[in-house]
């Protein structure tokens, strides 16, 4: 089995696309020995990491109703706080630490009060996987151990960089792309600019990658499309599948 690691993009639901990649991958024999990611990336990784398999984390996660855990915020500064969603994972993961994990993981935060970047390797893994995901100011940032912490994607959106410690090839897996059709209105702006925003942070990790793989059809549709988990799966797997050539030059590299 050929040894690597992974390293996974923000992007909300559009990360269920990587579970895709992941699972064609294991098709191909490759062992993934450590996993890094920002936002959705972070859940997806976490959970992987964490033992779960490629099957269990889809069906768990498109069984879950997230917005029946999400509560308004307004007063507060943003549209909604995670704090039940916290205690709801925590319930159906439970409260394991990430230091214990088999799998090495580095779960990508931004550091709210000095906007520093921040990898980390041990803690609630539930808790980390939702800092990593409070993408402000549509979530309020999250408390934890005396720091604020927000959307891991506004310094890191692909962390290939703590990976390259362990000496693996790193295969680095972006949901992002950034479309050409433009929309000329007030919320369309704001998204626009946002995905520009993670793309920049994103062009960072891709240098440090020894395969890149953008899943260009992603970008039809929302991070909050909460609807289309099959169909994200799939165009995942396909990409990968159209990337056979890319990693079969990994698999022989010496």
């Amino acid at each position: 089995m050929k040894k690597i690691a992974l390293a996974l993009s923000g992007g909300g639901s559009r990360c269920i696309s990587q579970l895709g990649v992941i699972k064609y991958l294991e098709e191909l024999d490759f062992k993934i020995e450590a996993v890094s990611g920002s936002s959705g990336g972070a859940i997806v990784g976490g959970l992987y990491a964490s033992g779960m398999s490629v099957d269990e984390i889809f069906t768990t996660l498109k069984s879950i109703n997230f917005k029946s855990h999400l509560k308004y915020n307004f007063k507060n500064g943003s549209i909604y706080h995670l704090k039940d969603a916290i205690s709801y994972f925590q319930d159906v993961f439970g409260t394991i630490d990430i230091k214990d994990f088999k799998i090495p993981f580095y779960c990508s935060v931004t550091n709210y009060e000095s906007g520093e970047i921040e990898y980390k390797t041990d803690g609630d893994l539930v808790t980390l996987m939702m800092s990593s995901s409070a993408l402000i100011p549509i979530f309020a940032p999250i408390k934890y151990k005396n720091k604020i912490y927000i959307d891991g994607g506004f310094c890191d959106n692909l962390p290939a960089l703590p990976l390259k410690e362990l000496g693996l090839d790193i295969v680095g897996i972006n949901v992002n792309p950034v479309s050409k059709n433009i929309k000329y209105s007030f919320i369309s702006h704001i998204k626009r600019s946002m995905l520009i925003m993670l793309d920049t942070n994103v062009k960072i990790g891709k240098k440090e990658c020894d395969l890149f793989i953008e899943i260009k059809e992603m970008g039809k549709y929302s991070m909050f499309d909460l609807k289309n988990f099959e169909l994200f799966f799939e165009l995942g797997y396909n990409e990968a599948k159209k990337n056979r050539e890319n990693f079969e030059s990994i698999y022989t590299k010496n």
